[in-house]
């Protein structure tokens, strides 16, 4: 048995099964997702069929769909959506509405103007202690390296090689750290 922290409260939780928790008062929708011990999860967070590592602190508004996974200690400030599709692992940090994507071509409806219910979800990969700056966008498809540092504010739409600083509307390699 392990533990999740939901605002500084205690919840015990299974090892390695998923869980679904419902707190109306704080707005936290958890739905079949598996928690590492000592996650902290705070206010208005919403996480479905998600993995989530141990010890990875999650702040306010954010929200987590099916089939991501994230590592362990990884720090997801306010606002940060990860789709499905995207892998973050051990030792990344995550800013303040940070933006990941998954689809290359995003539509709502057909030329007949049906809805679309289905999409190629386009894997991305945020390697082992990675930072990724606030109000970051992240186009699906790439890597970003280990220890990779992408500054505030960036578009990223290429891999970013490890041990590297980027940052700019398009972001790009500005030196090696």
């Amino acid at each position: 048995m392990g533990y999740v922290l939901i605002r500084g409260e205690k919840k015990e939780i299974p090892d390695n099964r998923p869980v679904d928790i419902l707190i109306p008062e704080y707005n936290i929708i958890v739905k079949d997702t598996v928690f590492g011990n000592g996650v902290v999860i705070w206010s208005n967070v919403n996480i479905y069929g998600a993995e989530i590592g141990a010890e990875t602190k999650i702040g306010a508004f954010v929200e987590i769909r099916k089939g991501a996974k994230i590592g362990k200690r990884v720090k997801i400030e306010p606002l940060v959506f990860i789709p499905e599709g995207v892998t973050i692992e051990d030792c990344v940090f995550l800013g303040p509405n940070v933006v990941f994507t998954n689809d290359l071509f995003p539509r709502s409806c057909k030329e007949d103007g049906s809805l679309i219910e289905d999409y190629e979800i386009v894997p991305t990969l945020v390697k082992r202690g990675a930072a990724i700056g606030a109000s970051s966008v992240i186009k699906c498809g790439i890597t970003i390296g280990e220890n990779a540092l992408i500054g505030l504010g960036s578009v990223v739409v290429d891999d970013i090689p490890p041990g590297t600083l980027v940052y700019g509307e398009k972001a790009r390699v500005r030196r090696v750290l």
